[in-house]
């Protein structure tokens, strides 16, 4: 089964760029003088269509072979600044142009003549007009700046998160075993192989027993066969290997494809299953579970989780593997001692640890505990839209002990 946005979805959200173009340049315009000339409003709309154009080629339209050359990187690097600088532009403008109209009525003329004293050189007052004028003048550059850090700097940087877990139900086999897990690479226009090549160097240096990879792995499919090779090659590393679970961006791509490349690898696919791994420890993992409604979706999941925990055993310490982490209230309820999902990328543009991104989830990011359970969402090494602000892509590295026993 195939799941891919509809050409209403794409033809939706390309009218509501527009719309916020054209509101942007209406503010814009009427926000200083500057921007009120034609020159002006041709670099506007001229910088906005060729980011568009930039956009659709790369999403849409890109040859078979792949993007034209690491160059193109960053004609995406400047479609994605200015198009995100909009949208940040409309609402710094929106308000300051609420705020300027409101001061405008609360000013008096007698608070007017206070600004300028008697016997004042008039040339003082000029000077901190233009001053102003100048500063105000320099307002919608901010948000363009704050798109180029999250663009660029999101897009490059990836810090590396550890954790030490405390189960009293550890086995003692398994003290200080660790696990290294990346998640929601989207291997593509933003996830090249030189960062794999990076990712893989810092996984190596954790020294883990094994890697999860909990799902949206590749987005270019030109790119499936290089990572195969470098993820069989890496297998080596680990003493106990690579395991994976699908997440929705397989589906959205062609499953059947890297279905065939995942199980033509020895990496272990757990698809509502179970693996023993070392001693008592087992790794399951489950699909991702599709659904009509939230009640459909809460079926679906137990129906997964079943499937994926049948035969384990009573004594045993499983660890589940999930793409979308509503899977954690399974976990939890089911007895199991770790859950590592992903899927929500942390919302991606945080502020004081709340995502400004229209997306929620119950478990959004980070380690969540119930009793003796852990669950942890990744937010993600990679992303399909490259904008980080207050929430770096990571590589997670998860410690075992049996704490004081």
């Amino acid at each position: 089964m195939q799941h891919g946005p509809s050409i209403f979805s794409v033809l939706f959200l390309l009218l509501i760029l527009a719309g916020i173009t054209w509101l942007g340049g209406r503010i814009l315009s009427k926000w200083h003088v500057i921007y009120a000339g034609q020159k002006a409003k041709c670099i506007y709309w001229g910088a906005t269509l060729l980011a568009l154009g930039i956009l659709i080629f790369s999403r849409w339209l890109r040859p078979a072979g792949g993007f034209p050359g690491e160059w193109f990187r960053y004609l995406i690097y400047f479609s994605y600044i200015w198009l995100v600088g909009l949208v940040f532009m409309l609402v710094v403008l929106l308000a300051g142009y609420i705020v300027r109209k409101l001061m405008r009525k609360l000013q008096t003329p007698a608070a007017e003549l206070a600004q300028v004293p008697a016997g004042q050189d008039a040339a003082q007052g000029v000077t901190r007009r233009q001053f102003l004028q100048g500063a105000l003048a320099a307002v919608p550059a901010i948000p363009f700046a704050i798109s180029t850090y999250g663009v660029i700097g999101g897009d490059r940087y990836i810090t590396t998160n550890r954790y030490r877990l405390s189960f009293p139900q550890l086995p003692k086999e398994l003290e200080e075993f660790r696990i290294a897990q990346i998640s929601d690479t989207h291997i593509g226009p933003f996830f090249g192989m030189d960062k794999l090549d990076k990712v893989l160097t810092v996984i190596k240096q954790e020294k883990p027993h094994l890697l999860v990879i909990t799902g949206d792995l590749v987005d270019d499919l030109d790119l499936l066969a290089p990572t195969m090779e470098r993820l069989t090659a890496f297998q080596s590393e680990l003493p106990y290997g690579i395991f994976y679970c699908w997440g929705n961006h397989e589906y959205f791509r062609d499953i059947g494809r890297i279905r065939k490349a995942l199980y033509n690898s020895p990496i272990t696919v757990l698809e509502n299953s179970n693996k023993a791994v070392a001693g008592k420890l087992y790794l399951a993992g489950v699909d991702y579970p599709w659904s009509k409604n939230r009640a459909e979706q809460e079926d679906v999941r137990r129906r997964y989780f079943s499937q994926a925990a049948a035969g384990i055993p009573a004594d045993a310490f499983p660890v589940l593997l999930a793409h979308h982490p509503d899977f954690f209230d399974n976990a939890f309820s089911g007895g199991v001692p770790l859950t590592l999902a992903g899927h929500t990328h942390g919302g991606q543009v945080n502020i004081f640890g709340k995502s400004l991104l229209p997306v929620e989830y119950k478990y959004m990011r980070g380690l969540y505990r119930q009793g003796d359970f852990y669950g942890y969402v990744s937010v993600g090494t990679g992303h399909w839209l490259p904008l980080r602000i207050g929430c770096p892509a990571e590589i997670s590295v998860f410690t075992l002990t049996g704490g004081l026993r």
